[in-house]
């Protein structure tokens, strides 16, 4: 905040001189005439001298003893207006140093009373933030700038992604919601919106979600977020060719040997094999890469269940990121089910399942087959890939 201050003091300074100025400008040229009148006097007074001189009225002497005098009262005056002894007209001074001196007084003040004083603190604060910095700490961080400064769409934007990190999508959904309000239709902002609604009901694109993302590649045709999802719905709804133009333009401006880029090219080889007839609708899936389950849902739940409900079963990297790895859903009258999650259930080409890899599980009831307004779950923390033994997961808690 120090360059907040430094530039206040700087105005401030800049007011009192303008206070300020008008009277030493003043001052200084009431000194200038009452000189120039002195020196006037005392060159009248010598012609004066002169002319009574020559007309025979003084002698010589008396001439020469009051040119002396003059001289001594001119250096006198002249002395008298450098110093400032002169007669001053009451209040001068004061009428405007008064009004300076109080004018960083009350701009700190009116600050302290109308400004943002706290805004400025979370701003600096936000800019120092270490790398250390643990991911829920930088949360809270960001919780606090949204509550003093809730129109910041930046803020809310990076509070979306930070939400995105922690693998809690329906918040960040609704972070870049808010963003969005705010700073308008960025692409970006539309594309991770997008995401976000993705991830939190269980890898389904809705028309929302859809629009946003059609909105974000109107605006910017190489945002890669959206390329990306747009060629996941495309894959998923066996539309290969069209999942195949969107990868490809995002691996166009991916950097060739990074592990995302190889992850497309995965999607885009799956997506030709699929096009082409040489893989079957469902892959057999690695016997050792398979999570099985024993998926139950309570008894008072399955008897108030709607019609509309769905049940959505996911296994997620617990140190990744949010997207599910596999996934599938079930209508609640499917339940108890003994499921087995592979390869065939990912979400997203080229990401599978391997032996031994510890993941959670999660399976969820969504009244309205929304997964962002899911009403129950059950959640395992950690569970390992390729287990002979079948693990239970019954949804039974309450979300809030």
């Amino acid at each position: 905040m120090i360059d907040f201050w430094l530039l206040s003091a700087l105005l401030i300074l800049v007011g009192m001189l303008t206070l300020i100025w008008p009277l030493w400008r003043t001052r200084q040229q009431k000194t200038v005439d009452r000189t120039a009148l002195n020196v006037a006097l005392y060159e009248e007074r010598v012609a004066e001298l002169t002319a009574q001189r020559e007309q025979g009225d003084i002698t010589a002497e008396q001439q020469e003893q009051a040119q002396q005098e003059a001289s001594r009262l001119l250096l006198e005056d002249t002395a008298n207006a450098d110093t400032g002894v002169r007669p001053r007209k009451r209040g001068g001074w004061w009428q405007l140093l008064v009004p300076a001196l109080l004018l960083p007084v009350a701009v700190v003040w009116l600050y302290t009373l109308w400004g943002n004083p706290e805004g400025l603190a979370l701003q600096r604060e936000l800019q120092q933030t270490s790398a250390t910095q643990s991911l829920p700490e930088y949360i809270e961080r960001m919780e606090r700038i949204v509550r003093v400064q809730p129109q910041n769409g930046e803020a809310w934007y990076m509070l979306g992604r930070a939400y995105m990190s922690a693998q809690q999508p329906e918040m960040a959904a609704a972070a870049f919601g808010n963003s969005l309000e705010r700073v308008g239709e960025r692409p970006e902002v539309l594309a991770q919106l997008a995401q976000a609604r993705y991830f939190a009901a269980g890898n389904q694109l809705d028309a929302a979600a859809v629009e946003a993302l059609d909105r974000a590649l109107e605006l910017d045709a190489q945002e890669p977020t959206a390329l990306g999802l747009m060629g996941i719905a495309a894959f998923e709804g066996r539309d290969y060719t069209g999942a195949i133009g969107y990868w490809t333009r995002l691996l166009a401006g991916m950097p060739e040997d990074s592990e995302g880029a190889a992850t497309i090219r995965g999607g885009i080889e799956r997506a030709e094999r699929r096009l082409g007839g040489d893989e079957g609708e469902r892959p057999q899936d690695d016997p050792q890469a398979v999570i099985r389950v024993r998926l139950e849902l309570a008894a008072n739940l399955l008897e108030n269940v709607s019609e509309e409900a769905v049940v959505f079963l996911f296994a997620r990297d617990p140190q990744g990121q949010p997207m599910p790895l596999v996934a599938r859903r079930f209508n609640p009258d499917e339940l108890p089910a003994d499921v087995v999650l592979g390869n065939a259930d990912a979400m997203l080409p080229g990401v599978r399942l391997e032996p031994g890899q510890q993941v959670e599980l999660i399976a969820r009831l969504s009244p309205d087959g929304n997964v962002m307004q899911g009403s129950h779950e059950g959640r395992l923390a950690t569970v390992t890939v390729g287990a002979e033994d079948a693990v239970t997961l019954r949804i039974d808690q309450a979300l809030e």
